[in-house]
């Protein structure tokens, strides 16, 4: 049985008020970098966990995997990151994040896998940074999550929603703002976002959180 019977939208976007983005900070500056990408653009770890968001299990270490069908760049590699660090899921903030995605999607957290991605992107001058480089696509989830935690220095990030691959314009677009995210039915739609470059002179970074159920 799909989950999507659980919930009534096919895209919601929101912004939590009075979310302390600057707690976050410091895992972002640890994150390492991804190497399933080319370049030296991309940062990420990942985690699954089962319960509520005070009580969260961590689930045993195991590589992400999507099919070709869904990920055309890395579908079908088993794909290897390290875990979020303790520090972060037992953050408060972290734990409201968690329960905003429970309480949108009606699932039971006691029973579905919620996956949780931590990347950040950065563009280099003369060198763009792709969040989606995959293109539009699906995860192959029921549900995907983008949490907007910082934006700085950079021009782009544009989040888009499709009904299908090929649909122009897109159905949704928006730079989303720090503490704003959108929850997209990932059976029913498609996204992607916009590659960014620097706004200024330096680097420019993006910094998200991705939940899948």
């Amino acid at each position: 049985m799909s989950l999507l019977q659980n919930a009534d939208f096919e895209y919601r976007v929101e912004k939590l008020s009075q979310l302390d983005v600057e707690a976050f900070a410091p895992f972002f500056d640890r994150l390492p970098r991804d190497p399933y990408v080319s370049g030296n653009y991309r940062r990420r770890r990942f985690s699954r966990f089962h319960g509520q968001p005070q009580r969260l299990t961590r689930l045993e270490h195991k590589y992400f995997e999507q099919s070709s069908a869904v990920n055309k760049l890395a579908g079908g590699i088993k794909r290897d990151f390290a875990e979020l660090e303790d520090d972060l899921v037992n953050l408060p903030e972290f734990q409201r994040l968690v329960a905003v995605f429970i309480d949108s999607t009606r699932i039971d957290p006691n029973a579905i896998e919620i996956g949780v991605h931590q990347i950040r992107i950065v563009a280099e001058p003369g060198q763009q940074g792709e969040p989606a480089p995959e293109g539009i696509h699906q995860d192959g989830f029921d549900f995907v999550g983008i949490f907007c935690i910082r934006r700085e220095n950079i021009t782009g990030a544009e989040t888009h929603l499709y009904t299908n691959p090929q649909q122009r314009p897109p159905l949704f677009a928006k730079e989303l703002q720090p503490g704003e995210f959108v929850l997209v039915s990932d059976r029913t739609l498609y996204h992607y976002t916009s590659a960014i470059r620097p706004a200024g002179d330096g680097q420019g970074i993006r910094d998200v959180f991705v939940m899948t159920a």
